[in-house]
């Protein structure tokens, strides 16, 4: 099944690798024009190298103004916008005990609170278009992964999000999705704080939980997000759909 994105407006936040690169790829490669944002700016040229009909936006989007530049990019350069992807985030594994209240900050401020500010802004644009939102959130909000509880506790929010806005957007012909990943193999894992063979103990112990034995593939996520954003999906808001072996079944 083909889906064709010609001319079609797509921002894919946090695509400078793993999930994030992949799907803006797999949208550029059907078409569609793809603004990347991140903050990693040799990452985001690195992605736009590897498809044609992706622009860069190098930024922090905790930051007030920096989501204002953004939009004003958006309306600037292609004077629309048909979908929002927001992929962006951060993973910490740490224990609870171990938790610096920074820590908690910095998940929540990229996890949710960017994420619930980008949305806000570029809503009106995304209602003129009657446009799509997809928002990753984690396979770790059904699941308790012991140390990962102030990643579940993010996530779980955007999830709540997600269900609130596909009512409230609805009417306006918008439409909110979910894709929640479980254990997936991207640069994620080489940001926690953990040692190396704490983090390979918990690498081991959440494969033990994947039902199919294994971490998943950025490129097993992509045309997940891809089809519901598309007119395919065009009956589909609300939808939470898990990509993650089996994890949550």
């Amino acid at each position: 099944m083909e889906i064709e994105w010609k001319d079609k407006i797509v921002l894919v936040t946090g695509a400078a690798m793993g999930i994030g690169r992949e799907i803006a790829l797999q949208f550029a490669r059907s078409g569609a024009k793809v603004l990347a944002t991140d903050l990693d700016e040799a990452g985001l040229r690195e992605t736009a190298s590897l498809a044609g009909g992706i622009e860069t936006f190098v930024g922090d989007l905790t930051r007030h103004e920096v989501l204002e530049a953004l939009r004003e990019t958006i309306k600037e350069t292609f004077g629309r916008l048909d979908t929002l992807v927001n992929n962006a985030g951060w993973a910490p594994v740490t224990p609870m005990e171990q938790v610096k209240m920074s820590e908690f900050d910095a998940a929540f401020g990229i996890n949710t609170r960017a994420l619930f500010e980008l949305t806000h802004l570029l809503l009106p644009m995304l209602q003129e278009s009657r446009g799509s939102i997809v928002n990753l959130t984690s396979a770790a909000v059904g699941v308790g992964h012991a140390n990962m509880s102030v990643y579940s506790g993010s996530k779980a929010a955007v999830r709540s999000f997600t269900k609130v806005w596909c009512k409230e957007f609805a009417k306006s012909g918008v439409r909110v999705n979910t894709v929640s990943p479980g254990p997936v193999m991207t640069p994620i894992y080489d940001k926690t704080e953990l040692s190396p063979e704490a983090l390979e103990a918990h690498k081991a112990r959440v494969t033990s939980m994947v039902p199919l034995g294994r971490f998943g593939k950025p490129e097993e996520v992509a045309p997940v997000v891809v089809f519901l954003a598309s007119e395919q999906a065009a009956f589909i808001t609300g939808a939470d759909i898990a990509v993650d072996g089996g994890v949550t079944a």
